[in-house]
């Protein structure tokens, strides 16, 4: 491996274990993150650190405050998940209905593909099992807004921050299975070219969802 290779493979690990750390609250929400204890911690400089810390910033994971540093983002409250399910309420509707009327082959067979692969997978009380899901969530709703064919809309989605926001929150294994279901429900109606069927079904997934994750906020 050369010194190129070597220092981003570097990055991506200390990347990821923070990115774990601060989504299981391995690092409390609202501490500092300081640089140099968190490099001795890994075993590596800083420099792979601070790229971390400033790509965790770009996802709504950490902040950083002038002259003070970087800092873990608090958890969603119920007012502040209430604010994002309402952004939510307004965008994908929205989103599922233009997907309906304007997806191709090619995208049936991508989003068939994305509902059929997750239902191998059998969830867990775990990191792992979450991470699988929280990939999952974000590529089926992200395919529906590519699919919707508004670039605007889709920024403003990934914008929020919505995924990486939601899965710091730690809900059940069966929460999980019962949205899988309900992406499917979408799915097919979006397939089918249903506009109305697809606006109504994310609507009821949003609604359905917001009842599941809600008593799980602080």
């Amino acid at each position: 491996m050369d010194d190129t290779a070597a220092s981003g493979g570097i990055a991506e690990h200390v990347y990821q274990a923070l990115f774990r750390m601060v989504m299981e609250s391995d690092i409390a929400p609202g501490s500092r993150m300081v640089i140099d204890k968190i490099a001795s911690d890994l075993g590596v400089s800083s420099t792979p650190v601070r790229e971390a810390l400033a790509r965790l910033e770009t996802q709504g994971l950490v902040t950083k405050e002038r002259l003070r540093g970087y800092f873990a983002t608090e958890i969603m409250g119920s007012a502040e998940f209430a604010d994002l399910w309402e952004f939510r309420r307004l965008l994908e509707p929205h989103a599922a209905r233009q997907a309906a009327m304007g997806i191709d082959r090619t995208g049936k067979v991508r989003l068939q593909y994305e509902v059929d692969s997750i239902r191998q997978v059998r969830l867990q009380d775990d990191y792992a099992s979450m991470t699988t899901f929280r990939e999952h969530d974000h590529r089926l709703h992200d395919l529906i807004f590519e699919f919707a064919g508004n670039a605007h809309l889709r920024k403003a989605m990934d914008q929020a921050h919505v995924y990486n926001r939601m899965f710091r929150i730690r809900f059940a294994p069966i929460d999980g299975y019962h949205a899988i279901q309900e992406h499917a429900d979408i799915a097919r109606a979006i397939i089918k070219g249903d506009a109305d069927a697809a606006d109504a079904a994310m609507r009821e997934h949003l609604e359905l969802a917001y009842h599941r994750i809600e008593p799980y906020l602080q």
